[in-house]
């Protein structure tokens, strides 16, 4: 405080011209240490999603719904900030803001809860903030999008305009990975095409022929039509197995590396013709493949969890029902070949005895059970057309540790209540094979190098048909897909 006799030491135009100069300079001369480690908005605004559809409550239930909803999202990323706005009630408004570490974190969640259902009520849309951006940015005036040039796309089944109906098979041979793909004519393979590095490690053709798959470092490429073309790429780096679904609409990849530190996900589903990434998974490293098995029309695929079945279904790439089937001491599960029905065995613990159940997709509701005991293994054989299921039971004789005997047990899937009947045969069975079509099968019996061929056929009872072939040496059997030859 100046005394009033006091003469301050500075000039009022001093004053004036300092207050000038502060209102002129903008915040970069101020403190520009602490701005020029602020992201840019394209950077951030990457890693914000707006999650729509959450419960309308008041503010007194707000923590809890914030701490079931950050629970969700929790899965998909680390989430550094949210905010729920709230109205002049102080309610929900219905909507949210989350801010993740980065866009790939906002892209799962994206991916994984948009169309998640919380309640009966409620089912989350959830988009990413730049999208709204990109929405206000849209220009009142129509105007119309210049046409792209017409690029013809290869014909992905051409190699079944061969005159001669034949099919085609890749090999990879040499130091060169040289790769060729044959047709299989009447007495020699005919070449169709060849390249040097074609590949780095193997090759596959999809399940119906349309695509050829070759694997990189980099990811891995398709190629089609009469010229092999490349049709698309998946950029997945270090690719140990692969697999297309049934139906070719999708691709799974599985890589023993994480994509990055941040990104530890390893298993990716694609969109086959698109290339784009529709669901991604955290594992870890696998010894066996496939991870997924797919339903024969590609709607689901499912894999062991655990005591666990987890079901998931296309195209959400979400949980059937938001959940996992609860399935005690499941081995293993197999997909009808026609049919969305799951049939799966639970092996013996303590009291419970082993069990095949033979449930119904989406519904989850069993078809068909059947209790076993003293069971140390079971395997799964369905026929083509998913007239019978034969189950082989591996059955501990008593007092012979070393010894076993199987047991099939078949399931009459399109009779009334779907009968079972038991089929006992002494010697061990090594594989069992069905007629595609009819109601016939053939088992190999015996030990290795020295096994019998037997056929039956089920009709009231099952009963052999024709001879045993006697020492063949064999360990597979196939049918014809379209007469009784056997292979």
């Amino acid at each position: 405080m100046l005394d009033d006799e006091e003469v301050p030491n500075y000039h009022e135009d001093d004053v004036q011209e300092a207050r000038k100069l502060v209102e002129e300079m903008d915040d970069s001369a101020l403190i520009s240490d602490v701005l020029d480690k602020r992201p840019s908005s394209s950077e951030t605004i990457e890693n914000v999603i707006i999650v729509d559809n959450i419960p309308v409550t008041d503010s007194s239930k707000l923590v809890k719904l914030t701490n079931v909803l950050l629970k969700i999202f929790s899965k998909c990323g680390k989430v550094e900030t949210h905010h729920i706005p709230l109205d002049d009630n102080q309610k929900t408004k219905g909507f949210m803001f989350i801010v993740y570490r980065n866009g790939q974190e906002a892209t799962n969640a994206i991916s994984s809860c948009n169309g998640y259902k919380l309640d009966k009520n409620h089912c989350f849309a959830v988009n990413r903030l730049s999208d709204f951006e990109h929405c206000m940015s849209i220009p009142d005036k129509w105007e119309d999008p210049k046409p792209e040039p017409y690029k013809p796309q290869a014909n992905l089944k051409s190699w079944l305009c061969d005159p001669e109906c034949f099919d085609q098979f890749a090999i990879v041979h040499g130091k060169n990975r040289n790769t060729a793909v044959h047709s299989c004519g009447p007495n020699q393979s005919i070449s169709v095409q060849q390249r040097e590095f074609w590949t780095e490690s193997h090759v596959k053709f999809s399940p119906k022929g349309s695509y050829l798959a070759t694997c990189h470092k980099q990811g891995i490429a398709l190629w089609g039509g009469p010229e092999f073309s490349k049709v698309g790429r998946f950029n997945h780096p270090n690719v140990t197995y692969f697999q297309f679904s049934p139906c070719e609409r999708y691709f799974v990849t599985y890589s023993k590396t994480s994509l990055s530190p941040e990104d530890p996900q390893n298993l990716i589903i694609w969109e086959t013709r698109s290339c784009l990434n529709k669901r991604a998974f955290s594992l870890p490293v696998l010894n066996y493949w496939p991870y997924f098995k797919w339903s024969h029309d590609g709607q689901f695929f499912a894999t062991i969890t655990g005591d666990n079945l987890s079901i998931y279904s296309t195209p959400s790439m979400k949980l059937l029902d938001n959940k996992k089937i609860s399935v005690q001491n499941i081995r293993d599960f197999s997909w009808c070949p026609c049919e969305n029905w799951i049939a799966y065995w639970q092996s013996e613990n303590k009291n419970i005895p082993a069990r095949v159940t033979i449930m119904d997709v989406p519904s989850c509701e069993p078809l068909s059970a059947k209790n076993l005991f003293n069971v140390s293994n079971i395997e799964i054989f369905w026929q083509n057309s998913g007239n019978y299921l034969a189950v082989k039971v591996d059955r501990t004789i008593k007092n012979k540790k070393e010894a076993s005997e199987n047991v099939f047990e078949i399931f009459r899937l399109r009779e009334k209540d779907i009968p079972v009947e038991n089929f006992e045969i002494k010697s061990k069975v090594m594989s069992l094979s069905w007629d595609p079509k009819g109601p016939r099968f053939a088992v190999i019996q015996g030990e290795q190098g020295r096994t019998d061929v037997s056929f039956f056929k089920i009709g009231e009872k099952i009963l052999p048909i024709g001879k045993t072939l006697s020492n063949k040496k064999c360990n597979c059997i196939k049918w014809s897909p379209l007469d009784s030859t056997v292979y």
